[in-house]
């Protein structure tokens, strides 16, 4: 399957969901508790610029922008207008304005050393042609500046059955992978003090959160 075909699923199914996305219980009790483990692990400074890779409704972005204090610029991207759309109606009730909401995918990202971080929250298992987007976040970060992802896991059994269900059932699924296989998709484009670890958040919920940082030289 094209990339593009592929983004054209997942912005079918996003779109459709969008209106009520955020009512979700699945969102309101997973999403958003892994989103603020990832932020919670940025070590941010005023004056960074943030992007946030498949953001969504736009939550992660927002609480990055708020604690930068209206300092830097934090770019939400997300391939789904429905889901954009949601995101950018929060921006009136927002104290800073130093945020943007883009919609673009993640094979087309097109920035040039422009972020310190970029992080990507449970959007892992929806790319396509992984290793052009781990290409495209390499070439986006400024020297020194790190990408962390967030997605759930095949290192846990039960994970790697919800990963066959979303295959078999949402055509916008591409899979998850494992915690070393997702090691090795940082290292391709050159990544250094890569670490992936992995936490299990209930009876059911493995994920892994991995990091790799752009050499500063």
């Amino acid at each position: 399957m094209s990339r593009q075909q592929q983004d054209a699923y997942v912005a079918e199914e996003f779109n459709r969901a969008a209106a009520s996305y955020d009512d979700s219980p699945l969102v309101r009790s997973y999403q958003y508790r892994v989103q603020a483990l990832v932020v919670d692990s940025l070590d941010i400074k005023k004056g960074m610029n943030v992007l946030d890779l498949g953001c969504g409704t736009g939550w992660a972005t927002l609480e990055i922008a708020s604690r930068l204090e209206g300092t830097g610029k934090v770019v939400g991207l997300d391939l789904s207008e429905g889901m954009i759309e949601q995101a950018r109606q929060k921006l009136p009730r927002f104290r800073y304005d130093n945020v943007e909401f883009v919609l673009q995918s993640a094979g087309s990202l097109n920035y040039a050393g422009s972020f310190d971080y970029v992080i990507s929250t449970n959007a892992f298992h929806h790319f396509a042609d992984r290793e052009k987007v781990f290409s495209n976040v390499w070439k986006s970060l400024t020297r020194g500046g790190t990408f962390v992802l967030q997605d759930f896991c095949r290192d846990f059994w039960l994970m790697r059955f919800v990963d066959l269900m979303g295959k078999i059932g949402e055509r916008a699924h591409v899979g998850t992978t494992t915690s070393d296989e997702l090691c090795e998709l940082f290292l391709i484009p050159g990544f250094v003090d890569v670490n992936v670890v992995t936490i299990k958040l209930n009876w059911l919920w493995g994920i892994m959160i991995g990091r790799g940082m752009k050499p500063c030289v």
